[in-house]
Parts: C-alpha cells; structure tokens; sequence
C-alpha cells in the first residue's frame, strides 16, 4: 500500500529490511518512509518519521545519512542520537497529547445477576 501526503511517499512493507535492526518499525529514506503494518496509522509514528523526511531534505539528504552513520557507534539509535532526538521529542508529545484526549476507562459492568445469598451460619 502507498499513500502521499503533503508530497512525502510512504509505503506499507511487511518488514523494514536489513541493515536497520529489528527494532526498527519505520525508516525514512528521502523521498520515502516506509512503516511495518503494526506502525501504518500509527499518529505518533508518522510525526516522527515526517520530521526526519523534513530534516533530510534541510542536510541535502547524503550529508544527514553521514553524519547519522558517523554518530551511530557514539550515542546509538534511539532517542539519544543528535539526530533522532527532535524526532522522538514530538512523537513523545503527540503520544502525550493522544493519553490526555483519551477518554477515562469504562468501569466493568455488573455481573448479568446477583450471586447467590450466603447459607445461614449453621446450616449444613
């Protein structure tokens, strides 16, 4: 499945493919972002993966790949990296922003019917 948006290519694929590790879900390659189906409508996800389409295009897209590889041995691949962290800073705000909208969890309903009363003390 392909949809574009706001001119950003972004393609379905059943696993996001060797080098990038397996925890990887979503990988943004100028001009496309490929997301694992568990992560395709994923809100939260997309901002994160849209920022990088953006900041790819500012680096002129090699030179972000660069940098990128070169600081990967240093601060990994995660939130930590110079040039994930923007990126991981608005996905964690869209997913705070979602929590607070989300409405309070429903309270179990009652059982169907009343349990049985308890026999008398005594009784056999």
């Amino acid at each position: 499945m392909i949809r574009v948006v706001g001119g950003k290519i972004e393609i379905r694929v059943g696993r996001i493919p060797r080098p990038f590790p397996e925890s990887v879900y979503a990988v943004t390659v100028w001009p496309f972002i490929f997301y694992e189906p568990h992560v395709w409508d994923d809100e939260c996800v997309q901002v994160h993966e849209r920022y990088h389409w953006v900041d790819q295009m500012r680096w002129f897209v090699v030179p972000w790949f660069v940098v990128y590889l070169i600081l990967r041995p240093f601060q990994g691949g995660g939130s930590d990296h110079l040039l994930e962290r923007e990126a991981y800073a608005r996905q964690d705000a869209c997913n705070a922003a979602a929590a607070a909208a989300a409405p309070p969890p429903t309270p179990p309903a009652p059982p169907d019917s009343p349990a049985p009363p308890a026999p008398p003390a005594g009784a056999p």
